[in-house]
């Protein structure tokens, strides 16, 4: 098999206007397979575009997306551990093949370490180069006094690896967004939110439908803290019983209740000095959000059976549901409303991300290929379901159809093996109408287009359009209303 190797860089991020070394390549030269490395989270959704381009243009190449993330795209001593270990896993996955590497997309670093690579034996691969003109060249080295470069041990280069990039984690801001895949502007929003807030000691509310990643936002809001050392404590109010609310908030005492038969620390304790995620925040009973408030009042609590105590823990909440709803019904405290939602931050759903439906299906494919150790990729055909589909249950149910279509013994995922399971969503078609009947002209219609004005800021011409009427038709009827 002929297999192509490259960066990808700067100038390959608009493959449909500006083609870019790798697609000047892939022109040019033929291969059965195309393994692009991305050496931060930025490049994903290049990939993602090149990957559409490529299914477009070129049915019958495969192309897979390889991680090899250093901290410091020009530090030696981080990229080349990176850069070994992506060798490795090609190699492996592909052996007895004839391997093509391109020196023109990343930096002067991955270039030099390539040219190790090679000249090293790690991996016996052709060195080309792309000029500004797309004119494709080889690299050789044919000086009598060219420097033998001795294999790296392997041992030593994956414990560098690791060294590296456990302190680059704990440095650096960037990495604590990998699992946060989207590059489009909701996404990019929030990554931009959290940098912002997370090194503070504010309560973040995130909102967001079931399955749109509200974990993950908490996650790397605790970890791109202060507080990131100490502990990230995962709550999801929805699964304790009413009745075990308290002992598992608070902990309790030896001999508090009947069964208590040793002191327990509650969720609280176990946060001290680092973060409490809340998810279902709004499945707390009444009675536990009083309590609850108490705590982000003043910070104390008080087990069962004990003393009061304190605690230092950052509180993150979440929920699916419309909690201002809630407030407004009685169901949940307005006063404890303020005290969690210092800001808050709104996960868009799936159908609205645009390309990232394509890079968190890559990504999903990817960790199942590591975890069978398999080199399965998306077809055409995957592709443009994975992009027309609405995915209502959002990136968990992507993840759920791409897993099970993984099973299936093809060499590639195809559309035929995603099966995509919904609930209908369609709304009943029978209308009920009370028996005191209504009024369409001054109950129901003057209600869409307020809601239409509110959605358009007050702009009356785009309150026309989504109320399917010309401008001077919507005021005209607007003003009726308002008689």
């Amino acid at each position: 098999m002929k297999i192509f190797i490259s960066f990808i860089g700067n100038n390959d991020c608009d493959p449909f206007k500006n083609p870019g070394a790798i697609l000047s390549v892939l022109e040019q030269m033929q291969f059965d397979v195309a393994c692009l490395l991305y050496n931060h989270e930025k490049y994903l959704k290049p990939a993602g575009e090149i990957t559409r381009y490529c299914a477009e243009r070129y049915p019958d190449l495969k192309l897979t997306i390889i991680k090899s993330l250093a901290g410091n795209p020009i530090d030696y001593n981080t990229v080349y551990p990176a850069m070994y270990r992506a060798a490795q896993e090609i190699k492996s996955e592909y052996p007895l093949s004839e391997f093509t590497i391109s020196l023109t997309s990343g930096t002067p670093v991955m270039h030099a370490c390539w040219v190790f690579l090679r000249e090293g034996g790690v991996i016996d691969a052709k060195l080309i180069q792309v000029s500004r003109e797309s004119e494709i060249s080889e690299v050789g080295f044919e000086l009598d006094d060219f420097p033998e470069i001795c294999q790296v041990d392997e041992i030593k280069a994956e414990l560098t690896r690791l060294s590296r990039e456990n302190r680059s984690l704990r440095r650096q801001i960037g990495l604590c967004f990998d699992n946060i895949i989207g590059e489009s502007p909701g996404i990019l929003k929030i990554k931009e939110q959290i940098r912002i807030f997370a090194d503070t000691n504010l309560s973040i509310f995130i909102k967001g439908e079931s399955g749109t990643g509200k974990e993950l936002v908490a996650e790397a809001i605790h970890y791109n803290s202060s507080r990131k050392e100490r502990p990230l404590v995962k709550v999801n109010c929805g699964a304790i019983p009413t009745e075990l609310f308290e002992s598992e908030f608070f902990g309790h005492k030896k001999g508090a209740f009947t069964g208590a038969v040793n002191d327990k620390s509650g969720y609280l304790k176990q946060a001290d000095g680092g973060t409490i995620f809340l998810d279902e925040i709004a499945d707390l009973p009444l009675s536990m959000q009083v309590k609850l408030l108490r705590f982000a009042d003043s910070g104390t609590f008080t087990p069962v059976g004990g003393a009061e105590k304190r605690a230092d823990a950052r509180i993150i909440s979440a929920t699916h549901q419309k909690i201002r709803n809630l407030v407004q019904t009685g169901k949940f405290r307005e006063d404890l409303f303020y005290r969690l939602v210092h800001t808050e931050i709104d996960l868009p759903p799936l159908q609205d991300r645009g390309i990232d439906k394509l890079l968190i299906a890559n990504h999903i494919v990817d960790r199942q290929n590591r975890k069978y150790v398999k080199r399965k990729a998306l077809d055409k055909s995957a592709i443009k379901l994975i992009m027309a589909s609405p995915w209502r249950g959002n990136v968990r149910q992507l993840k759920n159809v791409l897993e099970t279509a993984f099973v299936f013994p093809d060499s590639e995922i195809a559309a035929e093996n995603m099966k995509i399971i919904d609930i209908d969503s369609n709304p009943s078609t029978t209308i009920q109408i009370p028996d005191a009947g209504i009024d369409l002209d001054n109950g129901v219609i003057p209600k869409y287009y307020d809601a239409a004005l509110r959605m358009t800021g007050g702009n009356a011409s785009k309150a026309a359009g989504l109320s399917g009427l010309k401008p001077h038709t919507f005021r005209a009827r607007l003003k009726r209303t308002m008689r």
